[in-house]
């Protein structure tokens, strides 16, 4: 099936025209009575702003505040709809990622017209600290066209309640034919411009909204083509918990592991060939709880070359709950055996590990990322990884 992509919105086109209102305007004698038409859509529209919100981090809590009652945004006619189809105003209120941006285009493009975008807090407008980080957008303006800018980290409820008295200026010089664009510093837009140029900047690349556009058409096939469909044995039944001193356990990994090194400041290692059938028997003695699988990579010394550690803790159930850890080292080319089929909640968080640090576990029934895209190249939690990484058509 052909994909089909909304037309992009001319800023400069008034909104909310209808074929019946020109018709109504072309009769001799109704101007008089269209003038007071014209007055009250405009203040309609200006008096029942339904917000749409994008709330991923610290300024959607002030969101929050300001539709409690001390602020109380319904005094205006603005309440907050769970859905795009019936929202005017989309608040974007705090950081969007890479993997996150085609997911508010997408419920930007759903959105009715006429609708507004307000930037809320320093994140949505700049990306502010994580403005130069790997999976962060440099401002939603890049992606979809930004109304009202709402400075601040995190701005307060009022003064969201401000930028909404701004937008409802605004859209009465709209339909008065008096909107005029603001004076910008073009010292500071050169500070401040990202690599992924925003919209209405005239060195915006003309292929990057349509880059961006079939990315976002593109990304629930991506999504639904990378699920497995592959069931995970579950376990084996476990017993009662088995209180374990360290000693014994420090008996079990020299006599059945053949571990001879326990460090004081790091869990022992095990073998790559026994680390699974180890994760088995703690678990049959009791420790049915993961605690944590973590990946740390080592880049490659004059005396060392490149490898990767793999560390894993469970806890033990009951009163007297104790903790065993252990560590698994492995060259830069090879894997890692998963423990999905002995402790379930292993699934997502050895994904984490290949995601970002880029280790491969065998047998894990689907290995893809979970943070970042499925398309996105590298892992970032690598050393040698540059932490500013362009990923083009977002950032």
């Amino acid at each position: 099936m052909t994909a089909r992509h909304l037309p992009l919105v001319d800023e400069g086109a008034l909104p909310y025209e209808h074929p019946l209102y020109e018709t109504l305007l072309s009769i001799p004698g109704l101007s008089v009575v269209t003038a007071p038409l014209d007055a009250l859509l405009t203040w309609g529209t200006k008096n029942a702003l339904w917000v749409f919100p994008m709330a991923t981090s610290c300024c959607g809590i002030e969101l929050m505040a300001a539709a409690a009652s001390r602020v109380d945004l319904d005094r205006m006619g603005t309440i907050i709809r769970a859905t795009p189809r019936q929202g005017d105003v989309m608040v974007v209120a705090g950081t969007i990622t890479v993997k996150m941006a085609p997911r508010v285009k997408l419920l930007w493009d759903q959105m009715p017209e006429p609708k507004w975008c307000i930037a809320m807090g320093s994140c949505a407008i700049s990306g502010d600290f994580y403005r130069d980080l790997y999976p962060v957008v440099p401002g939603v303006d890049t992606f979809m066209p930004v109304d009202v800018y709402i400075p601040g980290c995190p701005p307060n409820p009022e003064a969201l309640m401000h930028g909404l008295l701004r937008l409802q200026e605004k859209i009465g010089l709209r339909r008065e034919g008096k909107l005029t664009q603001a004076e910008y510093r073009p010292g500071l837009l050169d500070l401040t411009k990202p690599r992924v140029g925003r919209l209405g900047d005239v060195t915006r690349d003309a292929g990057l909204s349509d880059a961006q556009l079939e990315d976002v058409s593109d990304m629930t096939r991506r999504d639904l083509a990378e699920e497995s469909s592959e069931i995970v044995p579950r376990a084996e039944p476990v017993r009662e918990a088995i209180a374990s001193s360290s000693q014994e356990i420090e008996a079990l990994l020299r006599d059945d592991f053949g571990v001879t090194e326990f460090p004081k400041d790091a869990a022992p290692l095990v073998s790559r060939g026994d680390h699974r059938r180890l994760a088995h028997r703690l678990r049959a003695l009791g420790y049915a709880q993961l605690i944590y699988v973590v990946a740390t990579h080592f880049p490659a010394k004059k005396t060392d070359p490149e490898r990767f550690e793999v560390a894993y803790a469970l806890r033990s159930i009951g009163r007297k709950s104790t903790v065993v850890a252990w560590r698994v080292a492995l060259a830069a080319d090879e894997t890692i055996a998963s423990i999905v089929g002995v402790f379930a909640g292993a699934d997502w968080q050895e994904r984490e590990q290949f995601d970002l640090v880029g280790v491969r576990f065998e047998g894990h029934p689907d290995l893809r990322r979970i943070l970042l895209p499925a398309d996105w190249s590298g892992h970032p939690l690598r050393k040698d990884y540059a932490a500013d990484t362009a990923h083009p058509p977002w950032r």
